[in-house]
C-alpha cells in the first residue's frame, strides 16, 4: 500500500469515528483534532462540519477549517 492510500484510510476512518454517535464525545474530538496531523484533511474536516449533529464537534471542526485557510500553524495541543 502506497503512503497516500494509508492517509486516505487513516483519514477516513478517523472521520467515522468523529461522526459515530456510539463513541464517547471526547473519542470523536480527539479524532477531529488528530485529523490535524494531515495536510490533505480539509475536505474531511468540511464534512465533518456539514454533517456533524453535535454542536461541539461542528465548533471543533470549522476553529480547525478557519485556522488551515487562514495559513496558521495547527497543533493539536492548541485546543
Amino acid at each position: 500500500m502506497c503512503e497516500f492510500d494509508k492517509i486516505t484510510v487513516t483519514m477516513d476512518v478517523l472521520c467515522e469515528i468523529a461522526m459515530d454517535d456510539g463513541r464517547m464525545l471526547a473519542e470523536r474530538q480527539r479524532a477531529v483534532d488528530a485529523l490535524t496531523l494531515f495536510r490533505e484533511s480539509l475536505q474531511t474536516l468540511e464534512y465533518i462540519f456539514r454533517k456533524t449533529d453535535l454542536d461541539i464537534i461542528k465548533q471543533r471542526a470549522g476553529l480547525y477549517i478557519q485556522r488551515m485557510k487562514s495559513g496558521a500553524h495547527i497543533s493539536m495541543s492548541a485546543v
